[in-house]
């Protein structure tokens, strides 16, 4: 289970913790879990239910996916031990892991070309494909499987 916390530097003790096995960062929102539940919407500043915060910060380490529209990803990076998001940019300590275009909506690793539609934020040693299930749903909606038919004679 992770954790996050979101909370504005030097702002008192105004914070709020969101729990999730993981999370996914889609364009500029926060999802949690395997049905993508909405938790905050980044808008300059993050923006829960009741508040809005400057900093979204992990409270475990985490490996980071990179992920398409078409359900493809990138291998695992991490395990990171101080990621954050702030201002549109998702960090580990001082160093910048990928940033968000506010145009595009997408994701982009330093020195990429191409940008990724979102960012799974995972605990380690947990496959991505264990975590949203999409293993087990691509098997299932390819259906049962069967014997494969024999070729039809060539004349």
């Amino acid at each position: 289970m992770l954790r996050l916390r979101f909370y504005t530097p030097g702002e008192g003790a105004a914070e709020s913790i969101e729990p999730g096995p993981f999370f996914r960062l889609i364009g500029g929102m926060l999802c949690r879990g395997p049905g993508n539940e909405p938790v905050a919407t980044y808008l300059k500043r993050w923006r829960l239910t009741d508040a809005e915060f400057v900093r979204a910060e992990s409270l475990e380490p985490v490996v980071i996916y990179f992920e398409s529209n078409a359900g493809l990803a990138s291998s695992a990076f991490g395990p990171f031990e101080a990621f954050y998001v702030c201002e549109g940019v998702a960090w580990d300590g001082p160093r910048a892991l990928a940033r968000l275009d506010e145009k595009s909506l997408l994701w982009y690793p330093p020195k990429a070309q191409d940008g990724w539609a979102s960012l799974l934020i995972a605990p380690p040693g947990k496959s991505r494909f264990d975590l949203t299930g999409e293993r087990a749903q691509s098997a299932a909606a390819r259906g049962p499987r069967t014997q494969p038919r024999p070729a039809a004679p060539r004349e």
